[in-house]
């Protein structure tokens, strides 16, 4: 079922954010959003980010806190894709949950350093395993990772970060991720991208009326449902 498909059907939205890291630190962001009209109301998302261009060394990191929006008028549950732009790349990040404003000075003779190094974890994806070295399994508050496929369709759930929170509207998820680490252990700097996409879906079954913040783990259904 296509992407488009599925939109219609369960009146979702969807946004991508593209954040572009080049050879000569060139930032190019672009933002996509498309709003469904249902009885209940307008299921809408916006991808919100705070970035930093970072300066480019063999090890470098920067500051790139994505969050995303409620910006319709019911409450919805959301979840976000993060892509890179190649296997080469994804290797060599990794993603950080620290909320810090700042990163401290670069001195790896520092206990602070090392203690936000620390906080990076890869952003590859494992082979379904619970290794804390992967971000997928270091998560902050909300998110979880999810592996399960639906027999309905294989990709409602598989390879999706999940915020299990219902998102009132004007209120926004936490931050997915806050700070993103390249370390390229002698290999060439490349130029990167790292992909946002987010989708959304009502907390309340159009169809019958169904509340799934009701139910115990009611963004699994949600989600489900959304599958057809």
């Amino acid at each position: 079922m296509t992407k488009a498909k599925k939109t219609v059907l369960a009146a979702a939205s969807g946004v991508v954010l593209v954040s572009l890291i080049g050879a000569l630190l060139a930032y190019f962001g672009t933002e996509d959003k498309e709003a469904n009209i249902v009885g209940i109301g307008e299921d809408d998302i916006t991808v919100t980010e705070v970035f930093t261009p970072p300066s480019q060394t063999q090890d470098f990191f920067y500051r790139k806190l994505v969050k995303i929006e409620n910006t319709g008028s019911v409450p919805c549950y959301i979840r976000v894709r993060l892509e890179l732009s190649n296997t080469a790349v994804q290797n060599a990040a990794s993603f950080s949950a620290d909320l810090r404003d700042t990163a401290p000075e670069a001195d790896p003779d520092t206990q602070e350093y090392q203690a936000f190094l620390e906080t990076f974890k890869k952003a590859s994806i494992p082979d379904n395993t619970t290794d804390t070295s992967y971000y997928i399994n270091s998560l902050p508050d909300g998110w979880v990772y999810v592996w399960d496929e639906n027999p309905v369709d294989p990709d409602v759930t598989h390879g999706y970060y999940y915020y299990t929170k219902a998102v009132p509207p004007e209120e926004s998820t936490n931050a997915l991720i806050s700070w993103v680490r390249m370390n390229y252990n002698g290999a060439e700097i490349q130029a990167h991208d790292v992909y946002v996409y987010a989708e959304s879906v009502q907390t309340v079954k159009a169809s019958d009326g169904t509340n799934y913040a009701d139910i115990e783990n009611g963004w699994i259904q949600a989600w489900h449902d959304f599958a057809g």
